[in-house]
């Protein structure tokens, strides 16, 4: 059985957020190990309307993100940079996680012609780290569709990072 693949995700809260424009001028940096493409995306994102954060997702894709022989397959890491003000609790990370890949395999899904009206998603995640000041972090696990390569079900393990930025007046 081939290992599952892993996804990091980190959510930054802070004000004000850049447009996607700006990506350049990130209020913060996340670096591109050699290889790695990114993405910066504006909220709302056009695949996940119903994510109503104001702000920014800057995402680096492993080499093998799209390769399903890859011991990177489905490997990448984003950040949410979005305002303090906005709640995220644990319930609602994993609900707007759900929402993130219902809307991603729908739009991609659609894109390609597949039909994914019974693609299954989960999500699962319990706090490993919840001083609830300024970082909290949470671990789990993700039953997603891949709409990219596959058309199948993968088993994704979460890391998530949830930092309040005082350097940035936060």
């Amino acid at each position: 059985m081939r290992p599952i693949p892993l996804i990091l995700a980190l959510a930054c809260l802070a004000q004000p957020a850049p447009a996607a424009d700006e990506a350049e001028a990130l209020p913060f940096h996340l670096p591109v190990p050699e290889g790695w493409r990114t993405e910066t995306l504006p909220f709302p994102l056009d695949f996940a309307p119903g994510l109503d954060y104001e702000g920014l997702e800057e995402l680096r894709f492993a080499p093998g993100m799209f390769e399903p022989d890859a011991a990177d397959f489905w490997t990448y890491v984003f950040v949410w940079w979005i305002p303090e003000t906005t709640p995220l609790d644990l319930d609602r990370l994993v609900g707007d996680l759900r929402a993130y890949y219902v809307g991603l395999t729908a739009a991609v899904g659609e894109s390609r012609d597949l039909d994914v009206s019974g693609a299954r998603h989960e999500v699962n995640l319990h706090a490993v780290r919840p001083d609830g000041i300024t970082r909290v972090e949470y671990a789990g696990t993700a039953s997603v569709f891949d709409p990219f390569v596959t058309a199948a079900p993968v088993d994704l393990n979460l890391q998530v990072r949830r930092t309040r930025c005082p350097d940035k007046g936060m």
